[in-house]
């Protein structure tokens, strides 16, 4: 078996020039895997082919920013053939925005190493971090994408006395007051050591090819995160192993190397064994996987990843945006694809505002 994999909105390191976000025109990124038994590789083949021939399509190459607008016809009866026939789909869709509110929490508001993990912080860090852009501005997000691509001790202690004095003027005291409890168990930790403290209280940032550090992408987390559910899946529901197929990613390749190898030694059994988390993901990943990266032209199966990735996202910006005309077009078919076959690690991953979420969900069960 083999996982393809490609990506859509992908717009690097989060970074913010004149206090503007460099995925302003992209908000979402978005991860999609099909997972292709070997004995499925010619039906989907003559798929492809039919589907093409059917709505005329010309070109070597499946696109989806090619698709959306004008085929949506095919998208919808490509996604049909892919349900109908049990083809395990994963997919991470991740609003940027609201991985930065994240990192924010994680490391400022409710740290991750100084709290006893536990489900009901899980849905407390959610709930705080899909409301935490009512309370911060552009000023505050520049000074944060800063202090974490400055990574120093004085850098990080500059910010917290931005971020205490910030939720002060605003009456903000709750958010004040997680800001100040981090704080001391900074300071707690640097009389102890001053190297690990910064290493536990700041956002780690992830290195290339060229060793240059690449700070606050989100690909990193949706990609470990898929490869986690595929491996769960294949572990319970498919025997034999997968390999994964990646689109080229000449800038991200290392990045995505260096994930993989860090997966198949992480002992994830003692952080998920009581969470939901642990029903969805495996705690162990085969040593065995091999990553390779190929040109999208040269696998029809890339080009399926591509247009799943690419017609999720650009569906998720008209739903945020109330394009109620696409939002009737594709919703039956991106219905599907939450769930489209057995198990619970498969379909999309939403890692969006609580808000959005219910939103979409309450819409989708008055499908």
């Amino acid at each position: 078996m083999k996982l393809y994999v490609d990506e859509s909105g992908n717009t690097g390191e989060t970074s913010s020039n004149d206090l503007k976000f460099n995925f302003y025109e992209q908000p979402y990124y978005v991860l999609a895997g099909i997972l292709v038994d070997d004995e499925l590789t010619e039906k989907l083949e003559k798929m492809v082919r039919n589907l093409c021939a059917t709505y005329r399509l010309q070109g070597t190459e499946l696109k989806a920013k090619n698709l959306y607008e004008s085929k949506p016809r095919l998208i919808i009866d490509l996604i049909e053939y892919l349900v109908v026939n049990r083809v395990p789909i994963f997919m991470e869709l991740m609003d940027k925005l609201y991985y930065l509110h994240i990192m924010i929490v994680d490391h400022f508001l409710i740290p991750v190493n100084s709290f006893p993990m536990n489900e009901d912080l899980i849905l407390i860090r959610r709930i705080v971090a899909s409301e935490l852009g009512g309370f911060l501005n552009l000023k505050i997000y520049h000074g944060f994408i800063k202090t974490v691509k400055l990574y120093s001790n004085e850098s990080l202690e500059d910010f917290y006395r931005v971020l205490i004095k910030h939720f002060e003027e605003i009456d903000a005291f709750m958010h004040k007051s997680f800001v100040e409890q981090t704080q001391a168990a900074y300071f707690e930790r640097k009389f102890v050591d001053e190297n690990q403290a910064l290493k536990d209280f700041s956002p780690l940032p992830d290195e290339n090819q060229k060793q240059r550090l690449i700070h606050l992408l989100p690909n990193y987390n949706a990609f470990s995160n898929m490869i986690f559910r595929t491996q769960f899946y294949v572990n319970e529901f498919a025997n034999g192993k997968f390999d994964i197929a990646h689109d080229i990613q000449e800038q991200f390749s290392f990045i995505y190397q260096s994930a993989l190898t860090k997966m198949k030694t992480f002992d994830f059994a003692s952080l998920s064994e009581n969470f939901a988390i642990g029903k969805k993901i495996t705690r162990n990943i085969d040593e065995n996987i091999e990553l390779k990266f190929i040109d999208s032209k040269d696998s029809i199966y890339i080009q399926l990843a591509d247009i799943l990735s690419g017609v999720v996202m650009r569906f998720w910006k008209d739903f945020t945006e109330r394009n109620e005309g696409k939002i009737k077009n594709y919703m039956p078919a991106i219905a599907k694809l939450c769930s489209p076959v057995v198990g619970p690690s498969n379909g999309i991953n939403f890692v969006v505002p609580e808000f959005d979420y219910y939103k979409f969900m309450k819409r989708l069960n008055g499908i």
